[in-house]
């Protein structure tokens, strides 16, 4: 059976990369820019999992979940937020939906998530103590401060770029470290980063090789801003880049 799935975000970015994530998932997939968009296909449509970006241009991205909840509470509902969520909407958000996560995020485990929410029974997981009718509440937000704490800096890296399927060439360029951890970095750089690319990068204090997990827009069509997970060179499709 088909799995209809409604992406509701206005960044450009995030409703193609689902949409393509999803595209060969025996899925149908409806990407809209705003909230009133969202509600006519809720009362047009019927949805498996939605996808609801909190900060929404036109209204607040926790109507929607609610609008959706009341015309069909069996759909699953992922929150994606790019800020900090407070007290009282982590309460509201809990109740109603699935998951709460963070952007940018990673796609693969997107893709893990709605794999298991889209099986016959979806499992109550390792949060006991916050399910809804016997189905786990997931916070990738708490966990992933948690799990990596990401410390805020600023200076340039010089960097090489090599296509994740043995593409040929390399792209060398400069890049800002916006924020780092023992598992990755954030940079911002003039040249389009798409995820799956291993990036060789060095610095004053830092040098390596990272795939890019995630990659938006930084405010030009020619810049964006990427997050780099660190790997060890042989876990690269080719020798890793050598230092710029």
């Amino acid at each position: 059976m088909i799995k209809r799935i409604l992406i509701v975000d206005d960044e450009p970015l995030i409703r193609t990369a689902l949409s393509a994530a999803f595209r060969e998932d025996n899925t149908s997939v409806t990407a809209v820019s705003c909230g009133s968009d969202a509600l006519g296909e809720i009362d047009q449509n019927c949805f498996d999992l939605c996808f609801i970006d909190i900060h929404l241009p036109d209204m607040n991205g926790l109507n929607v979940m609610k609008a959706v909840k009341t015309v069909s509470p069996g759909t699953k509902i992922v929150i994606m937020t790019g800020s900090e969520v407070d007290d009282e909407m982590l309460k509201f958000i809990r109740e109603h939906a699935d998951l709460l996560m963070s952007k940018p995020f990673d796609l693969d485990r997107i893709k893990t998530f709605t794999t298991r929410v889209f099986a016959p029974m979806f499992p109550a997981g390792d949060h006991a103590g916050n399910t809804k009718g016997g189905e786990a509440f997931e916070n990738w937000l708490e966990e992933d401060r948690r799990q990596h704490k990401r410390y805020a800096t600023a200076h340039t890296i010089s960097c090489v770029g090599a296509a994740a399927e043995g593409g040929r060439g390399e792209n060398r360029f400069p890049a800002s470290v916006i924020d780092i951890s023992a598992a990755g970095m954030c940079i911002r750089a003039d040249c389009s980063l798409k995820p799956g690319h291993f990036i060789g990068f060095s610095g004053s204090s830092i040098l390596g090789l990272g795939i890019v997990q995630w990659s938006m827009s930084a405010g030009t069509e020619s810049s964006c801003r990427a997050g780099l997970r660190f790997v060890e060179p042989e876990h690269a499709p080719r020798a890793s880049p050598q230092q710029a």
